[in-house]
């Protein structure tokens, strides 16, 4: 539920930028071509035919991400109050109310003015093979929310946005050396042609407390290359720990202090506290192939 919800959003997100891109930035072409590349083109022209009824800006952009929300898959379950349809929607006020108004100090990135199709900072998918000195190779694959500049100061900022339960000091400290938010300033840096050392943030909470408290926005994460190298040393040992024990789990080292992660346990804990004969059994007759995430599906099309 949590991934199928940050994806609803996510589209949210990539709505925002879109009607950014044309209403702010001028260039209703880039923006069709874009939405069709994001949603599909059916999609895309209906959300989009549906909210330029509205002449209030705020009124067009709001139609726009809901509509954009009620033609998704997303479906209420209703074991889960937090991670409704009525608290995206919420949500979603609560993030163009924030982003409305900075717009225009934002510009999001466009290569070319003149060319629909050249590349804009707006839902890039990679899929980058990284190689190291020895020649070992990992396949690489992520989505680059967004990438935007700066108006005062004319740098580059990778954009990401993120879903969260709570949001607060904590939170956003943990940014500092998160190894993802490394990998998309470098995977940029190749994708967009030039260095991109700077990361801008917005977190946004899934349901409302109208407290003050219900969005997080803050640069600047600052990345250098010594931070892409330890990125880099973390990518290898993760793969190879992956290839080391992808068919032979029960050896695997267990890092413990996951258990209890984000202040809950994990969904995973009666399986690894089973004994090695409930686990085979567990593994064989009950777990189930994973949907592949928004990256992968994008990559496989």
């Amino acid at each position: 539920m949590a991934l199928e919800c940050g994806t609803a959003l996510h589209e949210v997100f990539a709505a925002v930028r879109l009607w950014q891109l044309d209403r702010v930035q001028g260039l209703p072409k880039h923006t069709k071509y874009n939405g069709a590349r994001i949603f599909g083109e059916l999609r895309w022209n209906m959300c989009w035919n549906h909210c330029v009824t509205h002449t209030d800006e705020r009124d067009q952009l709001l139609e726009l991400c809901f509509a954009i929300l009620k033609s998704g898959n997303w479906k209420d379950d209703e074991k889960d109050q937090v991670r409704t349809m009525t608290n995206m929607e919420l949500a979603t006020i609560v993030y163009c109310d924030e982003q409305l108004p900075k717009m225009d100090n934002w510009p999001i990135y466009v290569e070319d003015k003149e060319n629909p199709q050249s590349l804009v900072g707006i839902e890039q998918v990679f899929d980058v093979v990284l190689t190291f000195d020895d020649n070992y190779e990992v396949r690489y694959i992520g989505t680059v929310d967004g990438l935007v500049r700066k108006a005062s100061t004319g740098e580059y900022f990778v954009d990401e946005n993120k879903t969260a339960a709570r949001l607060g000091e904590g939170w956003r400290n943990a940014f500092d050396m998160k190894h993802q938010q490394t990998g998309y300033c470098a995977i940029s840096s190749a994708l967009f042609r030039f260095k991109v050392f700077r990361c801008r943030v917005t977190g946004l909470r899934i349901k409302p407390a109208n407290r003050g408290e219900d969005v997080y926005p803050f640069e600047t994460i600052e990345r250098t290359e010594d931070s892409f190298q330890h990125w880099a040393t973390w990518v290898r040992e993760m793969a190879e720990t992956y290839e080391r024990y992808k068919d032979d789990f029960e050896h695997a080292t267990r890092y413990t202090h996951s258990c209890n992660r984000f202040f809950r346990p994990c969904s995973l804990l009666s399986f690894c506290s089973d004994t090695p004969t409930g686990r085979l059994l567990a593994y064989h007759e009950h777990m189930v192939p994973m949907d592949p995430s928004p990256s992968e599906r994008a990559v496989q099309e």
